[in-house]
């Protein structure tokens, strides 16, 4: 546990904030830490009876590249964090649920960033349109889990919360709880 001597927000956007704490260490050595927080987020990770899993390709810019990924998006103000879920998943492929489970809450990082991503199972689909804002060109993408796992271990797939989320998934179809 830190001594902290002051804290205050130093940088505040539409999505993250950056604060700076300061603190005195264990060895009485003054000492500063500046922490980015993101808003939260969900990762939506839709499923067909058959283990088909629906995932998306869009230009990321922090990536510099085409990522594919799972479906995901910020929470809304006061929106819960299944609402965020099932409008994600309506707006950037099209595609509605009937059953939702949450399968896991996931800390985006351990040091510098703060932020929890909250992965969601769909299932029960019905396609619907695709509500893209301006700015979004996404691409849906329909494989086999399988697939989608051979794509993890090859590193195609490599945005972490995609990772994780394709990698539990596939643990819970082997031990047949999905």
């Amino acid at each position: 546990m830190k001594n902290t001597s002051s804290q205050k927000t130093i940088f505040k956007a539409d999505l993250f904030s950056v604060k700076e704490i300061k603190f005195l260490s264990s060895t009485g050595k003054k000492k500063i830490h500046n922490i980015a927080k993101r808003n939260s987020t969900v990762s939506v990770f839709p499923l067909t009876e058959a283990y088909d899993i629906y995932l998306v390709s869009q230009y990321r810019d922090t990536l510099g590249k085409i990522a594919l990924e799972a479906v995901a998006g910020f929470i809304d103000g006061n929106e819960t964090t299944l609402a965020a879920a099932k409008r994600e998943l309506k707006e950037e492929a099209g595609i509605s649920a009937a059953q939702w489970e949450e399968l896991a809450r996931i800390e985006i990082a351990s040091s510098v960033f703060k932020g929890i991503n909250h992965l969601f199972l769909a299932k029960g689909l019905e396609k619907t349109l695709q509500n893209l804002q301006d700015d979004e060109e996404i691409k849906v993408i329909k494989m086999s889990l399988e697939d989608a796992v051979g794509k993890v271990m090859s590193g195609e797939i490599n945005v972490s919360s995609s990772v994780i989320g394709i990698l539990l998934l596939d643990k819970l179809r082997k031990e047949k709880k999905i």
